[in-house]
């Protein structure tokens, strides 16, 4: 029997969070969206150079949609994190994993439930949750701008850009995801072995090493290494220098945006980085690692 599913609808009953978090992100916005005010081509939003109307529209709507992704991703990358910290850590500390173990699910299928809510159900229900919350707010935008006498509805409401913008927060969270794996995964066995003080043990190990390597070879690796997993998916998953960009000026600063998702994602160039496959291969030996540990380990 599967318990794959029962036990990751287990995680949602005990970590309200999950669905506290992202409630939370979106009420903000949208009060923002009822409250506050958002110039969708106004005299704040300017292009250096004179593109197609259509293609102008593109860029801004799908910079603004990209934009109120963000907060949801900081939050729930938060949430991740802690929850990964906690999740074998607290059946412990509670003495609950005696009555797991009682029944006949295997520390195999409760370690990877673990990993598949945290590595890919909270980020697809994010993901969800930022499509209903950007229709909502364009839409309070727009009815808001139609009462001020100001028709934004042919400017916001532009299929290719909704396409173009959710596809790249997609596909920039399927690539982040992948490439963060390993700490994923280091987080994970760190729950399942630390006694006490998981934080300090999830934090402690890499700065040690960091510091004997700086005190015996004067050399700066492994500090290299975590520096490169933290935001090396960024240069593996897009490309730095698109073609056909436009620079924008918002607020007086000029930026490059491109309104082709096809001249920003590559995908190709990701899949073929070293760094994504040798960190694949060191988060499953931290999971096999996690499971040995919670097999083992069940006083706190």
């Amino acid at each position: 029997m599967n318990h794959l599913p029962l036990l990751v609808r287990r995680e949602f009953w005990e970590h309200r969070a999950f669905v506290i978090a992202p409630a939370v992100v979106a009420a903000i916005l949208l009060l923002g969206a009822m409250f506050g005010h958002m110039d969708f081509g106004g005299a704040s939003v300017k292009f250096t150079e004179q593109p197609e109307l259509m293609e102008k529209h593109v860029a801004i709507v799908g910079g603004i949609l990209t934009a109120l992704a963000l907060p949801y991703l900081i939050v729930i990358g938060c949430v991740i994190v802690f929850y990964l910290l906690d999740c074998l850590y607290a059946d412990r500390k509670d003495r609950s994993v005696l009555f797991w173990k009682s029944l006949p699910v295997s520390d195999r299928s409760t370690v990877l439930a673990k990993l598949v809510t945290a590595a890919v159900v909270l980020p697809l229900l994010t993901f969800g949750a930022i499509v209903v919350s950007n229709f909502v707010f364009a839409l309070i935008e727009s009815i808001r701008s139609s009462i001020g006498g100001h028709d934004i509805w042919a400017l916001v409401w532009v299929p290719y850009a909704w396409f173009g913008a959710h596809a790249l927060i997609l596909y920039g969270m399927v690539a982040a995801m992948l490439w963060y794996l390993p700490l994923v995964a280091w987080l994970l066995l760190v729950s399942a072995w630390a006694r006490r003080a998981v934080i300090l043990w999830a934090v402690l190990p890499p700065l040690m090493a960091m510091f004997l390597e700086k005190v015996l070879f004067d050399t700066s690796y492994f500090a290299g290494v975590l520096r490169d997993r933290f935001v090396g998916w960024i240069d593996a998953a897009l490309r730095s220098d698109p073609s056909g960009e436009r620079l924008i000026i918002i607020d007086g600063e000029t930026t490059p945006w491109s309104a082709r998702i096809e001249s920003i994602v590559d995908p190709t160039g990701f899949l073929a980085s070293p760094g994504l496959w040798i960190g694949i291969v060191m988060a499953g030996l931290f999971v096999w690692a996690a499971i040995v540990a919670r097999r083992h380990r069940t006083d706190n």
